[in-house]
């Protein structure tokens, strides 16, 4: 992880925590994230290549060039993971053996992971034809402790595994009639971190946690070659209601990490429904499949998502969504709540989202002209 982006991603998510269980179909800016991970049948043209990129040629609107930049994080802390580790450093700095005993006892077992990234969009749509040129760096990071009850647990350590992605792609995108068909070929650049002996009294907090996550057992995978792929219906010439699919990387890649550990990027699929009208826009989104987490250990997702969207004379958009995980779950599967706000002022549009329950949050900010 580069300089600027490491200290940028700890500093944004410390005091951000999601109280869910895995990381689900990740979204990538703060219009998606406020109207509850939403977007395949509802996008704009600031948010189609990260969520359909045949939204880029669905668009309604008079809306035909964005330029755009974000930054979104989520920290999905299973059962409260950070509290034990911060125990366990009082307890330890405090040199109170029963304490960090106990504290190291209930973090066993137990997962955070942790989803960073900043995108940069630049999209146009003309009377049949669209497109857009992207580029998104995420990081996807897991770690959970494993206790030392040989030692009381003062020796126990936290098992770290990250995946950095940089993706650069190009989005293109076409109408025939009702039928919208989009693609986006993309690059991808791969670098795992990958330990499981970072001793948990080295560790007092999140930002030690994420600086551990991505500098231990770092393996550069190189670039391959990916895509996604949507298609969005029109329910009528004269409809405002329309229906969507995308397959998000629909070439598996996996990798080997320096502990020998496997991890991959897989094929994600979504179908959406929308109804986009002049002021409100109504959209629902659901996972067609189950999706896996990083590693083993933290459980499945499959997303059911719902989002509004309020336009005031063009110029305020207030949002809220809904989301839920429907796959069967080990812990805790806290339903989710979210909220976004959009300014337009002459062309110029700043958007921010937070999106959590609550005990928790993750946020999400983006600027950018769209007009």
């Amino acid at each position: 992880m580069t300089k600027f982006t490491r200290p940028l991603l700890t500093a944004s998510l410390l005091g951000l925590s999601l109280n869910a269980t895995a990381l689900p179909f990740a979204t990538y800016e703060a219009r998606s994230a406020g109207m509850g991970t939403t977007g395949v049948a509802s996008s704009n043209i600031a948010s189609a290549p990260f969520t359909n990129p045949a939204m880029l040629a669905a668009q309604r609107f008079e809306d035909d060039f964005s330029l755009t930049a974000g930054l979104g994080v989520q920290a999905i802390d299973n059962e409260n993971l950070l509290d034990d580790i911060e125990d366990f450093s009082d307890a330890y700095d405090a040199n109170d053996a029963a304490g960090m005993d106990a504290a190291a006892s209930r973090a066993n077992g137990k997962r955070l992971d942790v989803l960073g990234n900043g995108a940069l969009n630049v999209g146009f749509s003309a009377e049949k034809w669209a497109g857009a040129v992207s580029a998104n760096r995420y990081i996807q990071a897991n770690s959970g402790v494993r206790y030392d009850a040989a030692t009381n647990g003062l020796d126990s350590e936290i098992d770290l595994v990250g995946l950095e992605v940089t993706e650069v792609g190009v989005s293109l995108a076409r109408q025939f009639g009702r039928l919208s068909i989009g693609v986006t070929p993309k690059s991808q650049s791969v670098t795992s971190y990958d330990s499981d002996s970072v001793l948990l009294r080295t560790i007092d907090d999140l930002g030690d946690l994420i600086d551990a996550a991505t500098e231990e057992g770092e393996k550069d995978h190189g670039g391959s070659v990916n895509a996604d792929i949507g298609l969005v219906y029109k329910l009528g010439e004269e409809s405002r209601w329309q229906v969507g699919v995308v397959m998000r990387n629909i070439s598996e890649q996996t990798y080997t990490t320096s502990g020998n550990r496997t991890v991959k990027i897989e094929p994600q699929t979504r179908a959406g429904l929308a109804y986009n009208g002049d002021i409100i826009t109504v959209a629902v989104d659901y996972d067609l499949q189950e999706n896996d987490p990083l590693v083993a250990g933290s459980d499945k997702t499959q997303m059911l998502a719902a989002g509004l969207e309020v336009d005031a004379f063009n110029t305020l958009k207030l949002r809220a969504g809904y989301i839920k995980n429907t796959a069967d779950v080990t812990g805790p599967d806290d339903d989710l709540l979210s909220a976004g706000l959009g300014v337009n002022i002459l062309g110029l549009q700043v958007d921010a989202a937070v999106m959590g329950n609550d005990n928790n949050l993750s946020g999400f900010v983006q600027m950018g002209v769209q007009f």
